[in-house]
């Protein structure tokens, strides 16, 4: 049996109190699934909230620990885009956010919790980019299909 957790955007201990009400209990820096479950992430795991750390620690160690599937969301995509620079315009990135454009100045917004938190540039935030890059887009488990639909097209195939 899967419980299905989408968008935690950073929220840990809204995060870490849904575990503990499905019975998950805290083991090192993730949680351990109840008997016969395990916990599948939708994905946009950062941006907004003020645990940003904390969230990916604990669906990290859930993943590294076979504990939890985890799947890339649009905010995940985003942050790869916003740390990736543009071949075709040096200085600037996929995710345009140094420019004073309407466009990089929403990027710089909606991502400034998690680089905030991280520190934009650092090893860590490298760190968590190249993990995110692992995460896939959807996934096929015994008869249900997972995906984080927002902003992503997606060609799923029977």
């Amino acid at each position: 049996m899967y419980d299905i957790i989408g968008d935690i955007h950073g929220e840990d201990l809204k995060l870490e109190g849904l575990l503990r009400h499905l019975g998950y209990t805290l083991t090192g820096h993730g949680y351990k699934a109840p008997s016969g479950r395990q916990a599948v992430f939708l994905g946009d795991l950062v941006d907004r909230g003020s645990g940003q750390r904390r969230a990916l620690e604990i669906v990290r160690a859930m993943v590294d620990d076979g504990q939890a599937l985890c799947i890339m969301g649009n905010h995940e995509f985003n942050a790869i885009g916003y740390a990736t620079e543009d071949p075709s315009n040096p200085g600037e990135f996929l995710r345009p956010n140094r420019g004073d454009s309407e466009k990089s100045r929403k990027n710089r917004k909606q991502h400034s919790a998690f680089i905030g938190q991280i520190g934009e540039g650092s090893p860590e935030h490298a760190t968590w980019i190249a993990w995110f890059r692992h995460l896939p887009p959807y996934m096929d488990l015994n008869g249900i299909r997972v995906a984080h639909a927002a902003g992503m097209m997606l060609r799923l195939t029977p």
